[in-house]
């Protein structure tokens, strides 16, 4: 309870009260879900929002999203039939039952206005509508799913949607709690046998898809916070480099180019992460890096996730990128790096490649122990 004092004026009551209105730090988690900050998302804002689905409260009232909610209404319904039930009783009663603890999940100006019915009714409907998107597209993978199946269903009735959605899937700012989707997987364990591993393949790449099944995600003392983070994770299993102490001091990265013209070569790499360069003697391996229409959204969304990690995690895309600006430092250098089998690119030319290396460098700072200090 504020106190007055005699000889305090007007404004200094104000702030008193102020600082004890404020709750203490420890008694709020911090939040795994919130907004990119404009350092980030100025550079390329599109990059960062949804073009097909809102996934959580950030993008929800978007108009031209508003479209979807009909399909997760759909999918709602299937899930149901599938599940043999009329009602959505017993799911909703897991849902309220992790209701605050999700909240908490959330930056509080993101929830303003979003009462409990109506936040645990996004909860419900994005985490099946995630479920159901993923297991057809499974089955569509598998060729299960009949031409009915998608000309009733807008997403899978065009390519091009299906792919969108992914990307969606897997925003910075478009998430649920991953517990929530765990929540509604271990109730539908009746209806088939999928795990994390099994259904979420489609949002890693190829290699990390060979250690996705060894991995143990929900028994992990350190569980992903939502999608995006489980993307992060499983991408990084299998780079782990060499740290070799605190007095590490960051040294000149000399461009591709630069490099060529000192003897030291670049060789693709074709096995292991992608994340992974490594120097041998005069031979810089690098693996591919393919870069398509979604590249750039991609990156710059997992690059955003490591920005807000606490500093004692190492940042792994963030090194990657920066280690890639420095190579690339005009279109020389990614022509060079083409020809050497290092980039591959369908979306345009090495003055394309140069301009979009370049951005996604912007404002991007690497670890303290850079990933690839046994590089340089």
């Amino acid at each position: 309870m504020l106190v007055k004092r005699g000889n305090d004026d007007e404004l200094t009551v104000l702030i008193d009260k102020m600082v004890d209105d404020l709750s203490p730090t420890s008694s709020r988690a911090i939040p795994s879900i919130h907004r990119v900050g404009d350092n980030l998302r100025s550079i390329n804002e599109k990059a960062y929002d949804p073009m097909t689905v809102a996934i959580g409260p950030i993008h929800r009232d978007k108009l031209h999203l508003k479209s979807m909610d009909h399909q997760k209404r759909k999918y709602l319904k299937l899930f149901l039939d599938s599940m043999g039930e009329t009602s959505v009783d017993i799911y909703v009663r897991e849902i309220r039952g992790l209701e605050e603890r999700a909240r908490r999940c959330y930056e509080e100006e993101t929830l303003v206005g979003l009462g409990k019915d109506d936040f645990v009714l996004m909860l419900l409907l994005d985490a099946i509508f995630i479920l159901e998107f993923f297991r057809r597209y499974n089955e569509d993978d598998e060729r299960k799913l009949t031409n009915k199946d998608k000309d009733e269903d807008i997403i899978f009735r065009f390519g091009n949607v299906k792919n969108y959605v992914l990307n969606d899937i897997v925003l910075f700012e478009n998430q649920i709690p991953f517990f929530v989707l765990e929540k509604l997987l271990q109730l539908s364990k009746t209806r088939d046998k999928n795990e994390v591993a099994d259904l979420f393949w489609p949002l890693v790449s190829t290699s990390a898809q060979k250690s996705l099944q060894d991995c143990s995600i929900t028994n992990s003392n350190n569980p992903p916070p939502h999608l995006l983070g489980f993307v992060h994770y499983v991408e990084s299993l299998q780079f782990s480099p060499e740290i070799y102490d605190n007095t590490y001091e960051m040294t000149n990265i000399n461009s591709a180019t630069e490099l060529t013209e000192a003897g030291i070569m670049f060789k693709k790499r074709e096995e292991g992460s992608f994340l992974d360069i490594k120097l041998e003697k005069n031979k810089i391996y690098v693996p591919i890096l393919a870069i398509a229409d979604l590249t750039e959204s991609n990156w710059r969304n997992l690059i955003a996730y490591e920005h807000y990690l606490p500093c004692r995690n190492q940042r792994k895309f963030t090194d990657y990128m920066y280690f890639m600006h420095c190579l690339i430092h005009d279109p020389r250098d990614a022509k060079l790096l083409r020809r050497c089998g290092v980039i591959s690119t369908w979306a345009g030319g090495d003055e394309m490649v140069y301009r979009l290396i370049k951005q996604m460098g912007n404002n991007v700072q690497p670890s303290d122990m850079f990933s690839y200090n046994d590089v340089f």
